[in-house]
């Protein structure tokens, strides 16, 4: 099923993109269609990715519906966020939230990287106009190149604890464009709420998703992709510390996608809602 909003569908399928089995013990997208997207033939995909294949995976991404929201696994395969972004046909700005910058340089121009996918973005897709990185570490100022110190916004975790209603204001005020992107890496996330095997945030995830279903309210999307799966490991697949992180990903996953698809089908029934909530 194909919404219209504001003259986008919203394409209610779901993809998820299975990698390395990240999303086989989780039940979260049962509920709806999806596509199940087989990357697990793929070698040396986790983590860095060598330009030419990262084609071949856009190459599958093609042959499949396009979703409005794509489940990318683990936080290593983030860099498809990169794919996704370069399809967009019209001035965007990234809404980004993420612990981490992912400005650092691949460690060759050949490869992209889940630490460098924000740089490549920045360097090479020309309809990304503006960026604001959510829920990032203190020392995340050091990491953005000066070269696109205009271009991209931080607001630090500790910022979002303390004036986060001031925050989502300003960036509804600011942003330049008609349409956004939004990618989220559940590391932004507290340990209570996520657990992805990378340092984390402090973000509750109903703190999250007031943020993200504002920006639906009053801004075109075009994509939402998710990330921050925890890694798999078979020989620890039993585990109780294992066990605790699948509920709690598969409960966080659940909550994003309701909550995104619930806001855009709202706003889908009702567009003149999306007005009101301009700024």
């Amino acid at each position: 099923m194909n919404n219209q909003i504001g003259g986008m569908k919203v394409k209610s399928i779901v993809s998820l993109l299975d990698f390395d089995g990240a999303y086989k013990r989780q039940s979260f997208y049962h509920e709806g269609s999806y596509n199940w997207i087989d990357f697990n033939v793929m070698q040396n995909v986790s983590l860095f990715c060598e330009k030419s294949t990262l084609l071949n995976i856009a190459d599958k991404l093609n042959d499949y519906q396009e979703s409005s929201v794509y489940y990318l696994g683990s936080g290593n395969y983030h860099y498809i966020s990169y794919l996704l972004q370069s399809k967009i046909c019209q001035p965007y700005t990234l809404i980004l939230f993420d612990h981490h910058t992912d400005t650092l340089p691949a460690p060759s121009p050949d490869l992209i990287s889940c630490g460098s996918w924000l740089l490549e973005s920045l360097k090479t897709l020309p309809l990304l106009k503006k960026v604001y990185i959510l829920g990032v570490s203190e020392e995340a100022y050091q990491h953005i190149p000066n070269a696109f110190d205009e271009k991209v916004v931080i607001y630090t975790e500790q910022s979002l604890h303390t004036n986060l209603a001031a925050i989502m204001k300003a960036i509804k005020k600011n942003i330049p464009t008609k349409t956004i992107y939004i990618s989220i890496d559940k590391d932004v996330l507290d340990m209570e709420d996520a657990l992805t095997g990378w340092d984390q945030g402090t973000l509750r995830l109903n703190q999250l998703m007031k943020l993200v279903t504002e920006l639906i309210a009053c801004k075109e999307i075009a994509g939402v992709d998710i990330c921050g799966e925890y890694p798999v490991n078979p020989t620890k697949d039993f585990l109780l510390e294992t066990t605790n992180a699948v509920y709690k990903n598969n409960q966080a996953n659940s909550y994003i996608l309701k909550q995104i698809y619930e806001r855009m089908s709202e706003i889908a029934s009702n567009p003149l809602s999306k007005d009101s909530m301009k700024v």
